[in-house]
């Protein structure tokens, strides 16, 4: 009853009803007025399909706006998404969801999406300040490789994972010769990356550097051109680096070290952290200039074979176990190794050869450069003896050394 009162309009007060039970014709009783007099009416008292029709009207109102109200908050939800969906598309220009950089949208998703997780984020508690340089999962059980000099004189070691996961990390063992270091992490079921073929990349060809930056845990990815294999890299220390993969980058990647790979996500090499001072091929002649990017400079990288071939004698003895001849060489003008000098009772001594000579090939190998012969040598091991072709005063000799172990 009042709830139809109150759907009519103005609020009406009305005076109490008597019970059922009160007799109509009780003192002060006051008949109701007719119907046409009256300002409410009951339902009961109104008959004909104008009563009903503005029932259903005042229901269709209802839903109707509550139907409207929906749609409206749809519209405005939608409106919002679709803002938040432009607004991140804007932000896609310098990356994707795995990967940011230059060029993180230059390789497919699917490439991204496989190797991003062996490409991990290492931060060095160093001496005096915290570092950060990249590394690269070789095993799935833990074992991961980066640049040697970045971990020099660390406090603590830290890899985190694209996917946020950190672990603690232990150092198996470096190779200062060639800053390549191995670490390791407690871990099980880590993806590792597929290996690429050197030999199938040629100059000119598009390469990519995947590395990371201090303040974001996905893929920081840039484009360089390949240069060339094979080239000898003289660093600002005063070492040397040989057989390296040159490549022309128009920016500075965020670490000292960081992957190279292929657009498939084929890794190819492993970024030295060191700063060169000159370079050349295995033949003796700088990289072609033309292949070098306006305004770019040149990155070098071990290959991801000799990387993993120092790191498997890491894991195995905790050292890189090098074959030693006992000579220092330099780049002969008509070609060759040219000893400068010879160690004493050295596998070279004891062989015979002396200073002057000129080394032109190690078991038919060619040898055209001093870097020649140090790659040459890296395959063999402590007691193999290698057939070396030298020339001594125009004469060619042949002579066989039993090689030691450089330790």
């Amino acid at each position: 009853m009042g709830a139809a009162a109150n759907s009519v309009g103005p609020t009406t007060t009305f005076a109490p009803m008597p019970f059922p039970d009160d007799p109509d014709d009780d003192a002060g009783f006051i008949p109701p007025l007719p119907q046409d007099d009256r300002l409410w009416r009951h339902p009961s008292e109104v008959d004909g399909p104008h009563s009903l029709a503005s029932t259903h009207n005042r229901r269709f109102s209802r839903s109707g706006l509550t139907a409207l109200i929906l749609l409206l908050v749809i519209a405005i939800g939608t409106g919002i998404a679709a803002f938040g969906t432009f607004h991140s598309g804007g932000a896609t220009r310098d990356g994707t969801a795995v990967a940011s950089g230059p060029a993180s949208q230059d390789l497919p998703d699917d490439v991204l999406a496989s190797l991003s997780p062996a490409v991990v984020q290492i931060t060095i508690d160093g001496p005096t300040d915290v570092t950060m340089t990249t590394g690269l999962i070789i095993r799935a059980d833990g074992y991961v490789i980066t640049a040697s000099d970045p971990l020099n004189g660390a406090r603590s070691i830290t890899v985190t994972l694209i996917d946020g996961r950190s672990y603690n990390a232990t150092v198996v063992g470096t190779d200062p010769s060639d800053d390549i270091a191995v670490i390791d992490i407690e871990a099980s079921g880590l993806t590792t990356p597929v290996v690429g073929d050197l030999s199938s990349i040629e100059q000119g060809e598009t390469v990519y550097v995947i590395g990371h930056t201090e303040t974001d845990r996905r893929s920081w990815v840039a484009s360089a051109v390949f240069q060339s294999p094979g080239m000898r890299f003289d660093a600002s220390d005063g070492t040397s680096l040989h057989d390296m993969i040159a490549s022309s980058l128009e920016t500075t990647p965020p670490t000292p070290s960081a992957v190279l790979c292929t657009r498939s996500g084929a890794v190819i090499g492993l970024l030295t952290s060191r700063i060169a001072t000159s370079s050349q091929t295995n033949a003796n002649i700088s990289a072609p200039s033309t292949l070098t990017l306006p305004a770019a400079h040149t990155e070098f990288a071990n290959s991801i074979a000799w990387a993993t071939h120092v790191a498997d004698d890491i894991i195995a003895t905790g050292v890189v176990r090098r074959a030693w001849l006992g000579i220092i060489s330099t780049d002969a003008a008509e070609g060759g190794a040219f000893i400068q000098s010879v160690s004493a009772k050295s596998p070279a001594a004891t062989a015979g050869l002396a200073s002057g000579d000129r080394i032109t090939s190690l078991e038919k190998r060619p040898i055209r450069t001093s870097s020649d012969l140090v790659v040459a040598l890296r395959y063999f091991a402590a007691n193999d003896s290698v057939t070396i072709e030298f020339n001594r005063d125009g004469s060619t000799i042949s002579t066989t050394a039993k090689l030691t172990d450089r330790q």
